[in-house]
């Protein structure tokens, strides 16, 4: 894999600069690998491409950026009040609960890469998944609190799409 490992990481540039890619917790990655069309590796070139372009190169960043490519399958419902099949659960491999319904995924070009930068070169790498930016979950205990009120408006609405098997039943 050229341009992103875990903890060593590796180098690969551009004209506008060389970045490593090194992923935080490889098995929130892994979580998102079955909704991969593409390879991992492919996935994180392209990330890696569109985080040498970036401009900022410190404090966090989310791209939301579409592939040459589909990338994989994304599911992310908009809930209507009259037809909620909505439920809260721990998606597979998961501590915190997800919002969640049962549905179908479909196919997009749309990437999205998540962390933060270590230094201008070294970004690490919370999360890649096929899809569009969502913020980040209500139980998520690293959200700011200053981004709660935005999270909650926004997950009350929406859910994420899933298939039997993917969350985990309720603990007695």
């Amino acid at each position: 894999m050229r341009g992103a490992q875990g903890e060593g990481g590796t180098r690969a540039g551009s004209a506008a600069g060389p970045v490593t890619i090194v992923v935080r917790d490889p098995s929130h990655l892994d979580a998102h690998r079955p909704d991969f069309l593409v390879s991992l590796e492919t996935a994180l070139e392209w990330a890696r491409s569109w985080l040498e372009e970036s401009p900022r190169r410190e404090g966090e960043e989310r791209l939301e950026r579409r592939a040459p490519r589909t990338v994989g399958l994304t599911g992310l419902a908009l809930l209507h009040p009259w037809s909620r099949r909505d439920f809260w659960a721990r998606r597979v491999g998961r501590r915190i609960p997800s919002h969640l319904v049962v549905g179908r995924k479909h196919p997009t070009r749309w990437l999205c890469v998540w962390g933060a930068w270590r230094d201008p070169g070294t970004f690490e790498l919370h999360t890649l998944y096929p899809g569009r930016a969502a913020p980040r979950e209500i139980h998520d205990p690293t959200i700011d609190p200053g981004d709660l009120p935005a999270a909650l408006r926004f997950w009350t609405r929406h859910a994420i799409v899933v298939v039997p098997g993917e969350w985990e039943a309720p603990q007695e």
